[in-house]
């Protein structure tokens, strides 16, 4: 596994110094896995790849993931600058679900949304919270309907987190000069979306199996309505790396 970091400074891409370049990798409570590595990237590059060894991405099996920081420092004309990157390392999914599923859900663009930006890790996290992660799983494997519609559920979960800021992101017209293409103006039209979500996702657990404990939706409905952004962390208006 490699990651990509730019050498981003206030005033834009920067060519480092050379012999400049290093990184430290940190797992999840801030330990260092690997301090002050040497990279070399390419003559004049603004960029660079940054190896990840798969001893590295080892998680402790009672964990459904772990956190992993990279840390890259560099000079810039003997100026010194730091960026962060984060990530998560996550078994192999047993599912089939695609950030592109979700887009298609939406009716929305890749370049409207893209594949980082679809979190199917906490949209199958929370439903493995509501229905518990043995039967989750044991639908998603059934070969039958129940596989079928747990993999809709990740689909309409997913879509459900990003509902807080996608009526902000998203464009409500498109023009090419000669054609143009207008939705979400009516601000019904969106409401209507969110809820025919919910409505279909509450369905959908209770043929996996939910029961409430109490009158209302599962608990993933409420998380996934929430009023924080899942994509900036901010209120609105992977076993691979993940």
């Amino acid at each position: 596994m490699t990651l990509w970091a730019d050498f981003e400074a206030p005033q834009g891409l920067v060519i480092p110094d050379v012999g400049s370049v290093t990184y430290s990798l940190f797992d999840g409570t801030g330990a260092p896995l690997l301090v002050a590595q040497e990279l070399t990237p390419e003559a004049e590059a603004t960029g660079v790849s940054i190896p990840i060894h798969a001893i590295h991405q080892i998680i402790d099996p009672e964990r459904s993931f772990e956190r992993r920081q990279v840390v890259v420092s560099w000079l810039a004309a003997g100026r010194s600058y730091q960026k962060r990157l984060a990530y998560r390392v996550v078994e192999l999914p047993i599912h089939t679900v695609t950030p592109a599923d979700v887009r298609t859900y939406l009716g929305i663009n890749e370049d409207e949304l893209r594949d980082d930006e679809v979190d199917l890790f906490a949209a199958t996290l929370m439903l493995q919270g509501a229905l518990g992660r043995e039967r989750f799983e044991a639908a998603l494997t059934s070969g039958t309907l129940l596989e079928i519609r747990a993999t809709r559920a990740i689909v309409l979960s997913a879509a459900q987190l990003l509902f807080p800021s996608l009526r902000f992101r998203i464009a409500q017209a498109k023009s090419d000069g000669t054609l143009k293409f207008e939705r979400l103006k009516d601000t019904t039209a969106f409401e209507g979306l969110v809820a025919a979500t919910m409505d279909e996702l509450v369905r959908i657990t209770g043929e996996l199996g939910y029961v409430a404990p109490d009158v209302g939706p599962p608990p993933l409905i409420l998380l996934g309505t929430i009023t924080t952004d899942p994509i900036t962390g901010n209120a609105p208006a992977d076993r691979v790396g993940g």
